[in-house]
């Protein structure tokens, strides 16, 4: 199991299961007396579980049971090694890129899929897809309401590839392509900085940050994506950029430092000793962080409370706070957690204005939590164990950051073009100049569902501090 919080374990005792040996079969009251234990430890609300009972349910049903009302985000994956990797980006086998579904009309049950962005390096990056190109049959089905959830699950399974017909608007109308086989990435390491540029317009210099989760690296200790971000933000300085958009529209989390080196690079005046966020535990850990106990072992170490950051891994954190007035964030409906931390960590020390869609409102925190003691018990939970605050220590954003300017995200245009619609509304704001978004023409089509609405596990918020080898999601 990674380690959680400063080494703190201390409920293993009570979940791991003795005496196992290789490929024996773990039934599900075992599965579900050890995730009952790790509740009872980890939980935010872990005094409203009901009274443990044996139970031979399913593990992910049992869990249900246990989870407070007021919880939307506490998690259980059958597989460990999975979920792991996904949280560092890695996938075992990537359509490469993602994608939202619409209703075709109101005449029919067809459904239609627009990518929303390509993930480079992919295979389908190299065949020429593009943010708004649009398919309408999977393996050689018509998307409908009736088959799409099975049909779009294909692209997650571990075949290795999908025939995917794409189409395109002819005098309104669709008009399919010939089906192409699209070839599936295999363990594929998303980068998440997506995008970095800078744009001169009316003499300001405009520095435009895509960055679509937050990760450290690739699970190797490297911090090879804090520090290319941190080399983003040195072109920025070095260009001397007056604004900054940091566009995380698609970024639903990811780590806590993370969160903290990118706010650390934007934040005016920063110092060591600024404080970015408090956080609040159940009382076990509450009571454990203040004993005598716990400070001996870490004297320098606040379990409740987290600074801005002036070095990533000995390297000095590029800032451009003292050139900037305010930020532009670019939002979305799967904008979550770690951003919304970054939203409310900043709004304490700069004006933060926010550009898109309501953001998800995710306030709270969790681990991912795996049976170290029995290595035939493949599944983690992961359970939210704290909240938190920023330095002038509010939280109240359960109902998501409402947008300053609400824009539709329409995909007709690619990320980093300037005529984007949410790019172009920022450029407007800060030049004065209203610019319409170039639109091409298409269809008037209904919402339907996000792409991450099918993936197992889309974000969250990562914890990892020093002393610390572990994922708080």
């Amino acid at each position: 199991m990674k380690k959680l919080l400063y080494g703190l374990m201390f409920f293993i005792a009570l979940t791991g299961c003795k005496g196992h040996e290789d490929n024996v079969v773990v039934s599900n009251s075992d599965v579900n007396s050890w995730v009952y234990d790790v509740m009872s430890e980890l939980y935010y609300w872990n005094t409203s579980l009901p009274t443990l009972k044996t139970s031979n349910d399913n593990p992910t049903t049992y869990f249900e049971t246990l989870r407070n009302k007021n919880d939307r985000f506490s998690h259980i994956f059958e597989s460990y090694d999975e979920i792991a990797n996904q949280l560092n980006g890695i996938s075992s086998s990537d359509i490469g890129f993602d994608f939202r579904l619409y209703l075709e009309n109101n005449l029919n049950n067809n459904v239609i899929g627009i990518v929303s962005y390509v993930k480079k390096g992919t295979p389908a990056a190299k065949a020429g897809i593009k943010r708004g190109s649009m398919f309408r049959k999977i393996n050689n089905q018509q998307l409908t309401t009736d088959n799409y959830s099975s049909l779009i699950n294909t692209f997650f399974d571990q075949s290795g590839s999908v025939n995917i017909t794409f189409a395109n608007i002819q005098n309104g109308i669709f008009v399919n392509q010939n089906p192409q086989a699209i070839t599936k990435a295999t363990n594929y390491q998303e980068d998440p900085v997506y995008l970095d540029t800078v744009y001169n317009v009316s003499n300001k210099k405009i520095g435009y940050l895509v960055y679509n989760f937050f990760a450290n690296d690739p699970g190797d200790n490297s911090m090879k994506y804090d520090l290319e971000l941190n080399s983003a933000f040195g072109k920025f300085k070095n260009q001397g950029i007056s604004e900054l958009i940091l566009d995380l529209r698609y970024n639903s989390g990811g780590a806590m430092s993370s969160a903290i080196n990118l706010a650390s690079m934007i934040v005016p005046n920063l110092t060591s000793n600024k404080t970015f966020v408090y956080t609040e535990y159940n009382s076990n850990y509450t009571s454990y962080f203040n004993s005598s106990k716990f400070k001996e072992e870490y004297p320098n170490e606040n379990p409740f409370m987290d600074y801005f950051a002036t070095t990533i891994n000995q390297t000095t954190v590029q800032n451009v706070g003292n050139n900037l007035q305010r930020v532009f964030v670019l939002t979305g409906q799967n904008t979550a957690s770690a951003s919304e931390m970054v939203i409310n960590g900043l709004k304490p020390f700069t004006s933060v204005v926010l550009i898109g869609d309501t953001t998800i409102g995710k306030n709270v925190g969790s681990t991912l939590v795996n049976d170290d003691k029995n290595k035939n018990n493949k599944w983690a939970v992961m359970p939210i164990i704290l909240k938190y605050f920023n330095a002038n220590h509010q939280s109240d954003f359960t109902n998501g950051f409402a947008p300053d300017f609400y824009k539709y995200d329409y995909l007709d245009t690619q990320l980093g073009d300037t005529n984007e619609g949410l790019l172009a509304t920022a450029i407007s704001q800060i030049t004065g100049v209203s610019k319409v978004a170039a639109r091409s023409a298409v269809v008037p089509m209904t919402p339907f569902k996000n792409g991450a609405d099918f993936k197992r596990f889309g974000g969250g918020l990562l914890y990892k501090k020093q002393k610390i080898n572990g994922f708080i999601q």
